[in-house]
């Protein structure tokens, strides 16, 4: 009985688990199942060209790009990124989330996709969340009319970056696209924090030793 026990605490110590992630595609239903209120940064607060490269724009929540710096711009006060780079290669933002978020949002906005207009988009984009297990969610967007598309996540692992690859136009460039209203929030319901691997799996086992000692 005693090895038995043991045996299931070694084991339970070496499971690696994979982050279970929920994809949303809706505001409304991605608040549904959050367990508090999100909080937001939409750039309002922010004057138009302002630069926001490696900036706390959320509690814990930074952004960058290789394209250019993030400057907030236009009426509607978007998240974009410019420069030389937008004409060759994968474009790309990414943010960074510092604290234990399991649940993140955003908006992917100014993303276009016309037949015959070599302006717009011509492929998809990859949206790819990376949590704290290693583990990865790709996310495949395709450009609509140029509205805001709301992409939104809940993961029982903590929710380390996001990365927005550009789709491209006809000519080869990176299509012109931006990020809004970036959402976070630390828990949703029955997502706790889980501690490493199995590891409560396997205290519980070796708390079991003692007893079957005793039993013996």
């Amino acid at each position: 009985m005693r090895r038995t026990f043991i045996a299931l605490a070694l084991s339970a110590l070496g499971v690696a688990n994979a982050a279970t992630v929920t994809v949303y595609t809706s505001l409304a239903s991605w608040q549904a199942a959050l367990s508090s209120a999100d909080q937001l940064q939409d750039f309002s607060g922010y004057a138009n060209g302002t630069d926001l490269t490696g900036v706390a724009v959320l509690p814990g929540v930074t952004l960058s790009s290789n394209i250019g710096p993030v400057e907030v711009f236009g009426a509607d006060k978007t998240a974009s990124a410019f420069g030389p780079a937008r004409q060759v290669g994968n474009g790309y933002f990414e943010g960074q989330y510092a604290l234990p978020f399991l649940a993140a949002a955003l908006d992917i906005a100014s993303f276009e996709s016309i037949p015959g207009n070599d302006t717009t988009a011509v492929d998809q984009g990859l949206l790819s969340f990376l949590f704290s297990d290693g583990s990865t969610e790709d996310i495949l967007l395709s450009g609509g009319d140029g509205s805001p598309i709301f992409v939104g996540v809940i993961s029982d692992f903590a929710i380390t970056s996001f990365r927005w690859t550009e789709a491209h136009e006809g000519d080869g460039g990176n299509e012109e696209s931006a990020l809004d209203n970036l959402r976070v929030a630390m828990r949703a319901p029955g997502n706790e924090l889980p501690l490493p691997g199995s590891l409560p799996l396997a205290l519980a086992a070796l708390a079991a030793v003692p007893l079957a000692r005793r039993r013996r």
